[in-house]
């Protein structure tokens, strides 16, 4: 009856389970690998778990359209999956229990869809446009803090953000958040966002398939979300998100690496 009403949705939480399984028969360590020319890893795994997604979605919906990390990284007209197998090819390559299937469904008249599997801890975190966001079936909710000194914020490390200015922007953040962690799925990371694990997400250059079913679960879950293209020409893009009480602080924070002053300061 529900996949009748959202068979997208559902459609990607099949192909998400599956992949899912495919992922976890793959041994990491015998895993072969390639450094792609941006520096990113691509093994093996997540050309089969690609696959294992593909041929599910295609399976229902042969006629939409896809944008995917390891096979067609160009931009398509919409309706369109946009696909990460593994986001977080590094810490599967070494063991690390972080890293997750990346599923966003963005239509043409029909409600987009997020779907974020982070299959070390079988958490399934949903998002579907306008019907809230989920974990495992229970709805998810922002954290309530409301000051930056008590911010916890999960980040990654770019090529741009280790650049004079962008670093001191980083160090800024660091010296007047609670803290800053680095651990290696912006996928992940956003639905952990949504779920009130961390108060803010903050990256400089990300591509469509790191963000789109992230972005969407933190929108969902009641989030506000900064997206700016980046002027490279590499279909790049910086994204912020967080709760709503923060948030036009940490926009200016990374913005223009200071902390706004508040009435009465």
């Amino acid at each position: 009856m529900r996949d009748a009403t959202y068979p997208q949705l559902w459609a990607a939480v099949r192909a998400a389970r599956k992949a899912g399984r495919t992922l976890e028969s793959v041994k990491p360590a015998a895993d072969q690998f390639q450094v792609k020319h941006n520096g990113d890893i691509v093994t093996e795994a997540d050309r089969t778990v690609e696959e294992t997604i593909l041929a599910e979605l295609s399976g229902q919906f042969p006629d939409h359209t896809v944008v995917s990390e390891e096979s067609a990284p160009e931009f398509t007209t919409k309706p369109r999956w946009i696909i990460d197998p593994i986001d977080g090819t590094t810490n599967f390559l070494n063991g690390i229990p972080h890293y997750s299937i990346s599923i966003a469904f963005e239509g043409a008249g029909e409600p987009d869809v997020g779907i974020v599997y982070h299959v070390p801890s079988e958490t399934m975190y949903t998002a579907i446009g306008g019907g809230g966001a989920y974990a495992n079936g229970q709805p998810l909710s922002l954290s309530a803090t409301t000051e930056l000194s008590e911010a916890l914020i999960v980040t990654g490390f770019d090529t741009a953000s280790m650049q004079a200015q962008e670093y001191d922007h980083f160090r800024t953040i660091l010296n007047v958040t609670q803290g800053v962690r680095r651990f290696g799925s912006a996928a992940g990371e956003l639905a952990m966002v949504a779920a009130g694990q961390f108060d803010a997400f903050f990256e400089r250059q990300l591509s469509v398939w790191d963000t789109a079913a992230g972005v969407k679960i933190v929108e969902e879950a009641g989030g506000e979300v900064t997206r700016i293209k980046a002027l490279d020409g590499k279909n790049s893009e910086m994204v912020l998100a967080s709760n709503e009480a923060i948030h036009q602080d940490l926009v200016a924070l990374v913005s223009a690496g200071t902390v706004p002053k508040r009435d009465g300061q």
